[in-house]
This record gives C-alpha cells, sequence and structure tokens, in this order.
C-alpha cells in the first residue's frame, strides 16, 4: 500500500472490550447496528481475526507489542506481573518516535498502566464500582478531545467498557440505555448492549476526517452470552446473582456474607438447572447459559472467547472488502508500520495485513492462543493452535491435560472434542504449539511481589478471580 511519508494519518484506535465477531457481522445477530455496517462497506474487514487471549491483560500486550503474550513478561506460570518488558516496542512507543501525539481514553487499573507509559494525557476512568459506560458521559468526552486543536499527527486510543456483560458472578451486569433496552435492539442484553454503543460509534466519526485518519475498530476478547431464547426465554443477564450489590461489610462479617451469598447463588443455579432439565440444549447453549456457574468452561479456549472483529476505515484504507482468512490482532502493529512506510525492524509474532488488501496471495498460518490467567491451581495456563480447520488446546504444563481438539469445519460451535479420535492431528498441532512455546525467554523475570499482590486484588474486584 503506498503512502505520502510527508503526510502522516491521524489513528483512531478503538477497542470495544468483549465484542464477539458474529454479533459484528453476519447473520447470528438481533443487535441494530447501521452505523458499524455503514463502516464496514466504507472499509476492510477481517471476519476470522482471533485474538492472543481470552481476558484483557495478556490480549492487550499481544496487540501492542505484536508478540506472542508470554514474550512481553506478563506471565511465568501461575503467576500475574505487573509490568510490560520496557525493551519491547509498542504500538505507542514506535509511533510517539515517529512524531506523533498518543492520547489515550482508558480503565484506571494497574494491570494496564505499563501499556499506557507514554501517553501524554493522564484520562482514566474508575471502575471500582459500575463500569462507566459512553453514555455516562465518557462518550462526550472522547468527542470534546477529537474537536480540540490537537496537534497532527495524533493516535488515540479508546477503550470502551459498554459491552463487557457479566460473565462471572461478581462481575457487574451490563446496563443498558432505556431507549435501548428493549427488543426493538436485540433479544439479550449483551446485544442491546451493542445496539446502543453503535449509536456512540457514529456520534464519535461524526468528528473524524476519515481523508486524513485511519479508524482502527477491534475487540481484546470475546464473551459467552448467559441468554437463551427459542420458545422459552432464559436470561442470567438479569439473574438473582447478578444484582448482588458489592456491599462493604467489616471483616468479622465476611463469613456471614459469604454464607448468604452461596445460598442465594446455589439456589438460583438449581432452578435454573431445572429448566434447563427440561429443554434439548446444544453443548454450546448450555455452557453460554453456565458460564457464571461453571469455571471448567474456561478451560477451552471458545471462539466465542477469542474470535473478535478487526475492521480499518480512513485514508488509504480500500472499501467495501471482506475478507474470511485468519487474521490475528497481533498482526495490528505491523500493519500501521507498513501503512506508514516505518523504519522499524524489529522482531514480532504478527503479520502486516496489507498484502491482503492489495488481494495478493497469502498463505494461512496458525495462530497461538494462550488463557489470561490461571482460574486455579490446578489447571495452570490453558495454551492453543487455531487455525480455519481446526482448534487445539491443552494445559501449558502438561500436554495431556485439558486437551481439546475440535473441527471448526464441521462443529463451528466447538461442542464435539476429537482429540482421542485425531491423535495424528493433535500430534501436528501439538508440534505447532511446542515451537511457539520454544521461543520463551531464558531470562526469567523477576516478580514484583507488591505490585503482583495488587493486580490480584484488581482482578479479584472485577470478578475475573475469587
Amino acid at each position: 500500500m503506498t503512502n505520502d511519508k510527508k503526510i502522516k494519518p491521524n489513528i483512531l484506535f478503538l477497542l470495544i472490550d468483549s465484542l464477539r465477531a458474529d454479533k459484528c457481522y453476519g447473520i447470528q445477530r438481533t443487535c441494530v447496528t447501521p452505523n458499524l455496517d455503514e463502516m464496514i462497506k466504507k472499509g476492510t474487514y477481517f471476519t476470522q481475526a482471533i485474538s492472543s487471549s481470552d481476558a484483557t491483560v495478556l490480549s492487550l500486550r499481544g496487540m501492542f507489542t505484536a508478540l506472542f503474550p508470554f514474550k512481553t513478561g506478563t506471565i511465568k506460570n501461575r503467576r500475574i506481573n505487573s509490568n510490560i518488558d520496557t525493551k519491547i516496542p509498542t504500538i505507542t512507543s514506535i509511533l510517539k518516535k515517529s512524531g506523533y501525539q498518543i492520547f489515550g481514553k482508558v480503565p484506571s487499573l494497574v494491570s494496564l498502566d505499563s501499556l499506557y507509559s507514554v501517553f501524554e494525557n493522564n484520562d482514566k476512568f474508575s471502575v471500582d464500582q459500575q463500569w462507566p459506560r459512553l453514555e455516562d458521559g465518557i462518550g462526550a468526552e472522547i468527542i470534546k478531545k477529537i474537536k480540540t486543536d490537537i496537534q497532527e499527527p495524533w493516535f488515540y486510543y479508546i477503550h470502551i467498557l459498554d459491552v463487557h456483560s457479566k460473565v462471572m458472578p461478581k462481575m457487574p451486569p451490563l446496563i443498558i440505555p432505556k431507549k435501548y433496552d428493549n427488543e426493538q435492539f436485540g433479544r439479550s442484553k449483551y446485544e442491546r448492549a451493542i445496539s446502543a454503543t453503535d449509536y456512540w460509534l457514529g456520534e464519535i466519526l461524526k468528528n473524524i476526517d476519515l481523508e486524513k485518519t485511519i479508524v482502527i475498530t477491534t475487540s481484546d476478547h470475546g464473551s459467552f452470552i448467559p441468554y437463551y431464547q427459542n420458545g422459552t426465554v432464559i436470561s442470567l443477564e438479569e439473574s438473582v446473582t447478578a444484582s448482588l450489590p458489592n456491599i462493604k461489610t467489616p471483616k468479622f462479617l465476611n463469613p456471614l456474607k459469604r454464607k448468604a451469598y452461596s445460598i442465594v447463588k446455589n439456589n438460583e443455579q438449581k432452578n435454573i438447572l431445572a429448566k434447563i432439565e427440561k429443554l434439548s440444549l446444544t453443548e454450546y447453549e448450555k455452557r453460554n447459559l453456565l458460564c457464571l456457574y461453571d469455571k471448567n468452561l474456561f478451560r477451552i479456549l471458545y471462539d466465542e472467547l477469542v474470535r473478535v472483529p478487526l475492521l480499518l476505515i480512513g485514508k488509504n484504507i480500500p472499501r467495501g472488502k471482506i475478507f474470511n482468512h485468519q487474521v490475528s490482532t497481533r498482526d495490528i502493529l505491523p500493519t500501521i508500520i507498513d501503512i506508514l512506510q516505518l523504519d522499524e525492524n524489529i522482531s514480532v509474532d504478527g503479520h502486516s495485513l496489507c498484502p491482503f488488501m492489495e488481494e495478493k496471495s497469502i498463505k494461512e498460518e496458525p495462530i497461538f492462543i494462550q488463557s489470561s490467567f490461571p482460574l486455579d491451581k490446578e489447571s495452570g495456563y490453558l495454551v492453543g493452535i487455531r487455525t480455519l480447520k481446526y482448534k487445539y488446546n491443552r494445559s501449558i504444563d502438561d500436554p495431556k491435560q485439558n486437551v481439546f481438539l475440535y473441527d471448526l469445519q464441521k462443529d463451528p460451535k466447538e461442542e464435539k472434542n476429537i482429540a482421542d479420535e485425531h491423535a495424528d492431528i493433535v500430534n501436528e498441532y501439538e508440534n505447532f504449539l511446542k515451537n511457539c512455546l520454544s521461543q520463551t525467554q531464558n531470562d526469567e523475570e523477576k516478580s514484583e511481589n507488591s505490585k503482583t499482590k495488587i493486580i490480584e486484588d484488581e482482578l479479584r474486584r472485577l470478578g475475573y478471580i475469587n
């Protein structure tokens, strides 16, 4: 792709947390997204974009560096480290070196601070209670920033939480603006949240000059949707457990509080399971409904959790292009470097998407994925390989634990584990996986115990770990 090196385009990076690919494009959705639909018509859209991980921290570190997450100093089995390796180039550090003004609108999280170290503003919003939404003033603040006389070229990264649904018991429930909280805008709360977010995408894009700006829209990961409708409606998006307030209590009352919560949760679970037993649900439908209760579901890197939208529009981006090739969110940084023709000779695990947009023949490569943190002491991290044909994952510690293989062509909803029947394919994909894991750096990074504890407390407060 050609680009005038003298005139660098602005870059607006819209990260919509937890947005699933199948709810952005295609027939498997009931949300109403006229602005997103128009953006896709005006740009280049990848239907098979795969995230590095199933949750935010590792996904963004892979996205910002174009590296496998374990190369960023993030994890060494069963521990969460606070800072990305400062020697590793990132989207923001590379663009800053190239003369860009770097700005962000981001959640205030210690686990992400090292990604934001070169931002020229400190525009963070608290996520301690209910997660702020565009409707709560975030959207207006973003538009106000865009309208200010920012020195060009600029890079503006925006982390949107409006679609982040409740998939674990202690997470806050989705709050939908009243106008959009009805079936006209989607069956589930999750899809209604997408419809509401779409309005703000339109408002933001009204203030962007696409003749001199590139807009990148993607997500860090997908999400389970605890909703079922087929004659009978079962929704855990508004469950009793979901609506329980997170009330601070004196420490001596914590055991009583946990017992009360457990009783409510168990009663709710019994009622839901009784309903489910009367229905002929598929494995896909069951796991989405039961995500609040069954942590084992997160031991598999299902496409609901790792397949995300990836859309580019604006200056020098082809219009109306839809690509069904498998790509990775780690490809975003190499693509930016390629479009801007930057003289950067850095080691990455991603690839530029420009050859796709130039309609060149590109060989598909297997994509490495991993879970974001261990859900318990026994399972550790999950790692896996995805192609357009198969998905394989297993425990990072033991190739014989949590082994799953799915035929994505015959079984796109990943309901039948065929690992035992196809040892040859498991071995083939295991070789791909071992090749990726062999690149682990030998120098063990020292754990920052104080910050590690802060991050674990933060993840616990947000509902990710118990």
